[in-house]
């Protein structure tokens, strides 16, 4: 038996599909899945399939089919190679929350997870006082991430500024927005969230950052220290939305070299990146920036966020000979 066939048979595709999360809006027919294409966005409710036992899915639209190397094939834009080395991180790793193949969801995460996408665009605001003095995000910036200021009828979005959401593979998935009331920070938190948004199965930005994971991948807490990051050069950064990691976020980031965790300087971010390099260490190297505990990554500038992250991931995937001659 091959190498490769090998490692076929220790991961299923519903486990694949599960780490790449994959699942939502498909529904399951017998031994296969069934609905639109996650792969490309499509909407045709009948395009892609997924047969469980044999382990092969087929979209019928636009990106064509195979087993589960060719799967992540096109999930990662690599070569048969790298998609053999992400399989075996798999295997290794713990399996995912939520996959087709358990018993306790037999009809698989569609049955579980209501959240509804909401696709439609909604005008922002890019200049904003919040992110252009407490932030230092720059107007363009502000742009590209389609962050800002809502329309002042809004209801969900009301006294925050906001941020359009995509899920792991790039698709508008709705808003979230930052309250700048004090009395509803302190009643409800920094952070509104659609109902039933599933957190835990997204990292921000991770469809810009996808290219560079073979560099090395910076996580922090929130939206605006990747906007930051991306403002200084830094294309590799994703966004926990918090402070702690799921399975889904941990095979995300389970096939980089190297990954330099930069989450807020308080007691909640120092925690919380001690917990989540214990789980990323047995996948790949891991770093850790302490920031003050008054501090976060976006109270940096610029030149010094850039500074630290070359710094850090240069020592890492090139450390001083004499330091691999130790090992």
């Amino acid at each position: 038996m091959s190498i490769m066939n090998d490692l076929k048979k220790q991961v299923s595709i519903g486990r694949v599909l599960a780490a790449y999360n994959l699942c939502a809006h498909l529904k399951r027919h017998g031994d296969q899945l069934i609905g639109p294409c996650p792969l490309h966005g499509g909407d045709n409710p009948t395009a892609f399939r997924v047969h469980l036992t044999r382990g092969l899915w087929n979209c019928f639209t636009a990106c064509a089919g195979g087993d589960i190397v060719d799967l992540i094939r096109v999930i990662e834009k690599c070569s048969k190679a790298e998609a053999a080395h992400i399989l075996r991180r798999m295997i290794t790793a713990a399996p995912p929350l939520q996959s087709f193949d358990s018993p306790s969801h037999p009809h698989g995460a569609a049955s579980t997870i209501p959240f509804r996408p909401f696709r439609r665009r909604i005008p922002l605001n890019p200049r904003s006082p919040f992110l252009q003095q407490t932030k230092n995000i720059k107007v363009e910036t502000a742009m590209r991430f389609e962050a800002g200021l809502p329309d002042p009828k809004s209801t969900f979005l009301k006294q925050t500024v906001a941020v359009r959401l995509r899920d792991m593979q790039g698709h508008p998935i709705g808003y979230c927005g930052r309250r700048l009331d004090r009395d509803a920070i302190a009643r409800y938190g920094k952070w509104r969230f659609p109902a039933r948004f599933p957190k835990s199965q997204m990292l921000y930005n991770a469809h810009r950052a996808l290219p560079e994971r073979h560099r090395g991948i910076v996580v922090v807490e929130c939206p605006w220290a990747a906007m930051r990051l991306t403002q200084a050069g830094i294309r590799g950064v994703v966004a926990l939305l918090g402070t702690t990691i799921t399975q889904t976020q941990l095979a995300w980031l389970a096939p980089a070299p190297a990954v330099f965790l930069l989450l807020d300087g308080d007691q909640a971010g120092c925690a919380g990146a001690t917990t989540i390099a214990r789980a990323l260490s047995r996948h790949t190297k891991v770093l850790i920036h302490r920031l003050p505990p008054d501090k976060e990554p976006e109270d940096l500038s610029d030149v010094d966020l850039a500074a630290l992250v070359h710094d850090a991931l240069s020592f890492s995937l090139n450390p001083p000979l004499s330091l691999r001659a130790t090992r």
